[in-house]
């Protein structure tokens, strides 16, 4: 009983949260495109919590094949509108519907914070890669400038406390040796970490590239290519 109303809370605010087209900032936008990049062209790729397609539309237009999951009906059929193959599905506690090794690239963009079984999600994002492909990941580092200057005044370091209005659900925060013992553990041998932006506010509109570069622990986000070999 507990386990169904969990699912469905989890359904409902996904759809609410994420069933539209959402505007991001600036700060995100550096970290979009780095995803771009190192997914490359000519790929077979899957984009999961595909959202409204967007991204997949992109990836689209750099002649990938782009199919899509995600939890929302909405945003599937949104996605499936921009021609991404995308498919309802919780990557929570369902199987992704895809035969083993059928993916050159799988990208994981700002979803596995979202969920309880991150060993279990990474495994079979392993399942569905071919032996030469990889995953590009991005999740917020916990270990932010930002987020340890609100930590050293004893304030809340951005990190949800309860779903309300506003929230992201949020349930999980990495750091980078974290995330990268996770991968390793899920058979992801190869991690190149790459960092988007150094954030000096909460707004994304106020940032530095060049900060990340020199002192990439401290950037905004996580993100890293991983393979196998």
């Amino acid at each position: 009983m507990v386990a169904s109303r969990v699912k469905k809370f989890r359904h409902d605010f996904n759809e609410l949260a994420y069933g539209k087209h959402i505007e991001h900032p600036q700060a995100d936008q550096v970290r979009i495109g780095i995803i771009y990049d190192l997914v490359g062209e000519g790929k077979r790729v899957l984009d999961i919590g595909c959202g409204d397609g967007t991204m997949g539309k992109i990836l689209l237009e750099r002649r990938n094949e782009v199919y899509g999951v995600d939890i929302s009906t909405t945003a599937v059929e949104m996605a499936n509108r921009k021609g991404i193959g995308a498919r309802v599905v919780d990557v929570e506690d369902e199987s992704l519907p895809f035969s083993d090794g059928f993916f050159d690239v799988v990208v994981a963009a700002e979803v596995i914070e979202h969920l309880y079984d991150t060993a279990g999600f990474l495994r079979e994002i392993k399942r569905v890669v071919t032996a030469n492909g990889y995953l590009v990941l991005t999740t917020p580092n916990l270990a932010s400038l930002g987020r340890r200057l609100f930590l050293l005044f004893g304030l809340n370091p951005v990190i949800e406390v309860s779903c309300g209005e506003g929230s992201a659900g949020h349930i999980r925060y990495f750091v980078k040796s974290t995330l990268s013992q996770m991968l390793t553990q899920a058979g992801f041998v190869k991690q190149d970490f790459i960092s988007d932006v150094v954030n000096f506010d909460d707004s994304g509109k106020h940032f530095s590239i060049a900060l990340a570069r020199f002192f990439p622990t401290l950037a905004k986000s996580l993100i890293v290519k991983s393979s196998g070999e």
